[in-house]
């Protein structure tokens, strides 16, 4: 097993929205799913760009799928190539992780016997983000009547895809200058422009080459005679620039295009934009790669998370952040979930900074949209919406068909699931508390996290007749259970989100008083206001019995019937899909981890009787198959912690393979990238132990069987540490 590549060595047209999925290649800018070149029936296209909406009728807007750069129809003696006729005699795709390169190689035979072999690579450059390349090579191996072959390939830019039936782009205008054909695009909403060029060049002076405008499909065609053994090289370049990457992007594509053509019109520019792309995937392995020894199965999912985080995201950008489903599929439409923040955020903030700080200011551009957004509820401050896009408004839709039940069902998750909001400060200040970066917090972390102190002051309500601070009425973590008072994730992170604030104001106040006085003028933080967020730490109220120290997951939890789950096994679908909305609401089964999710972000605020006697009554009652993927890994931290290591183990492997082997159905949507981040917690924070003081580190590993050694890299206070943990023998 080569434990850097993803690998099939057959083709099943069962599994192809599966696959194409898997096989996705990206480099941050855009992301382009894992499809043929010659296309498939039932094929869900798909080039999705960073920050790249359309409207859509429910749920605001989408990432808006890109007319596709990727595809070459085959010819030879008239026949056309396709899987779907004719017989695959050999077959083989790689996914080579070390380089992000897509690879395939295959032997096929026509209807009329003709046997040929194809052999493609593909990369999106990691060096020079707005190009996607394609090398495809083509043997004649077998011609029943000739020793020589008429071969056309067309390479063309195809504009009939849309998401999901949907169509966001028009053709504004296209033309050619030279060998290069380029094609403008328009979405139908947002007006963004787009521009791609494309080249399809071979050295084989036997075939000619002709362009060809269309609406629907701009090409270039190649055009010649192959003999039978011999094989036809070409290259398809394809650049892609928006208007959101500034003025003229057709200039800038068409400009960059020459250049890398500038060796004349043969110029085959594969070769040197591989070299330089992959190296700098060298760089970003020698500092992410997590090297698990002793268990191969764990390193290759690891692996392939950690390069599913980077594929999503990128260092030139904050003025977006990495969706639930990456670039990789139509899941969620792009849209921007708490996900982010306590998923994949962590692997930023220790491993990439620089990137970590892009995804935050991503969420200190949108505070006007957050201040918008609690404003509008009756509250002050800034309130985070459920989803988001571009412009920090809601983008949670009203209602849904639920995807296992069918119910038309309203979604309240816009309305009242709250604690994003604490998410969000929390990250700024975990970031500060691991980086050191004392400037960002002053620049833009500090007015964060006074702004959604100042929501939660106003959003907690004072009962007279319990003395205490409460947040009815909300949806926490577990989103199974709707109208809920006084949820502990929501409550605790509230109140910790309120303590972080006053603490950072008087840091402000001693280390750049100019600032503090900036803020508070800016956000009326009067006395009477800073008192009221006292009062409010002091007497918010905290579901939790003080002698067992357990905690209610909101209020009358504990009062809700029992699920008999054995009663619906073997199942493959959530427990929610099978009893309904209405009738999930009256039982203690967790769709994702709550409570046990605030003991993992802020584990450093609880001792270890709280973990384990809420383990003891959570953990079994959690839908850890079919909740939520975010499920598995996480726990796999806290059990870790626990010394429950073979259960934790289990559940990790669970996130590390949930889109290699599918494990929910739902992996055509694209790659659950939020599980990707859990997983490489689960590695560093569960079974390495690493925890970060104030004043240093520790690991504390708990080894599950096998492994032997653990070895990964994260930066601690601006200086890169090197942790490399072997089990004693």
């Amino acid at each position: 097993m080569n434990l850097w590549q993803v690998r099939e060595e057959n083709f099943d047209p069962k599994l192809i929205n599966t696959q194409e999925t898997i096989y996705s290649i990206g480099n941050g800018y855009f992301g382009t799913r894992g499809v043929f070149e010659e296309g498939f029936p039932e094929s869900r296209v798909a080039t999705l760009l960073y920050g790249v909406f359309d409207s859509v009728p429910i749920g605001k807007e989408e990432l808006a799928n890109v007319p596709d750069w990727t595809p070459i129809r085959l010819f030879v003696n008239g026949e056309r190539f396709r899987l779907d006729r004719g017989k695959l005699l050999d077959y083989q795709r790689v996914l080579d992780m070390t380089t992000a390169t897509l690879t395939r190689t295959l032997r096929w035979e026509s209807p009329n016997g003709l046997r040929l072999k194809l052999e493609t690579e593909r990369f999106a450059s990691l060096d020079n983000e707005h190009a996607g390349v394609i090398k495809y090579n083509l043997t004649i191996e077998e011609a029943p009547t000739s020793s020589e072959c008429d071969v056309m390939l067309m390479a063309s830019i195809n504009t009939a895809v849309g998401n999901e039936n949907l169509m966001h782009w028009e053709t504004a205008d296209q033309g050619h200058e030279g060998k290069i054909s380029w094609l403008s695009s328009v979405t139908h909403k947002t007006q963004v422009e787009l521009v791609q060029s494309m080249s399809f060049t071979t050295p084989s002076t036997a075939f000619q080459t002709e362009l060809f405008s269309s609406d629907n499909a701009p090409a270039i065609r190649l055009q010649g005679k192959l003999k039978v053994g011999e094989t036809l090289t070409t290259e398809k370049l394809v650049l892609m620039y928006t208007s959101r990457d500034g003025d003229n992007p057709r200039g800038r594509a068409l400009q960059q295009h020459k250049d890398l053509l500038s060796g004349g019109e043969q110029t085959m520019p594969y070769d040197a934009l591989h070299k330089s792309h992959v190296a700098k995937w060298a760089e970003y392995w020698e500092v992410a790669d997590v090297i698990i020894e002793g268990d191969e199965k764990a390193q290759w999912g690891t692996r392939f998370s950690v390069y599913q985080l980077r594929i999503s995201s990128t260092p030139n950008d904050s003025r977006y952040s990495i969706a639930a489903k990456g670039l990789t599929g139509f899941g969620y439409k792009g849209h921007i979930f708490h996900d982010t923040e306590i998923f994949m955020l962590p692997f930023f903030i220790y491993v990439f900074p620089e990137i970590a700080r892009n995804l935050l200011l991503y969420r200190y551009n949108l505070l006007a949209g957050a201040r918008e957004k609690a404003q509008q509820g009756g509250f002050e401050g800034a309130q985070y919406p459920w989803e988001s896009t571009l412009d920090g408004r809601e983008a949670t839709p009203d209602v849904i068909i639920h995807p296992e039940s069918h119910e038309l069902i309203p979604v309240l998750n816009g309305h009242i699931e709250l604690h994003i909001t604490s998410s969000v400060a929390h990250a700024f200040a975990d970031y500060w508390r691991v980086t050191g970066d004392d400037q960002f917090m002053v620049d833009y972390g500090a007015e964060v996290l006074l702004s959604t102190a100042t929501f939660w002051g106003s959003r907690a309500e004072f009962h007279q007749e319990s003395n205490d601070y409460q947040i009815r009425d909300v949806i926490g973590p577990d989103e199974y259970h709707e109208h809920v008072n006084n949820n502990a994730f929501t409550n605790y992170m509230a109140r910790l989100n309120l303590q972080t604030a006053l603490n950072i104001l008087d840091w402000l106040k001693k280390n750049n008083a100019a600032k503090a006085q900036e803020l508070i003028k800016q956000l009326n933080l009067n006395d009477q206001r800073l008192d009221h967020w006292r009062d409010v730490i002091a007497r918010m109220h905290i579901p939790q019995n003080p002698d067992t120290k357990l905690f209610e997951q909101f209020d009358s939890f504990f009062k809700l019937g029992r699920l008999d789950r054995e009663k619906y096994e073997p199942r493959t679908e959530s427990y929610q899909g099978i009893l309904g909305m209405k009738a999930i609401q009256d039982l203690q089964i967790v769709k994702q981890a709550d409570v046990l999710m605030l003991l993992t972000v802020i584990k450093e605020q609880f001792d270890r009787q709280t973990k384990q006697v809420n383990w003891d009554y959570y953990y079994p009652i959690t839908d850890h198959d079919y909740g939520s993927s975010l499920t598995p890994a996480l726990h796999a931290i806290l059990g870790s912690e626990l010394g429950l290591t073979d259960v934790a183990y289990s559940l990790f492997m669970k996130g590390a393979l949930v889109d290699l082997e599918n494990l929910r159905g739902n992996t055509p949507e694209g790659i659950h990238d939020a599980c990707a981040g859990a997983v490489w917690q689960a590695v560093v924070f569960g079974f390495a132990g690493l925890t970060v003081h104030d004043d240093g580190y520790v690991t504390k590993p708990a080894w599950p069987k096998n492994w032997t050694r653990i070895k990964f890299n994260f930066s601690y206070q601006g200086q890169r540490q090197h942790i490399d943990l072997r089990r004693d023998q």
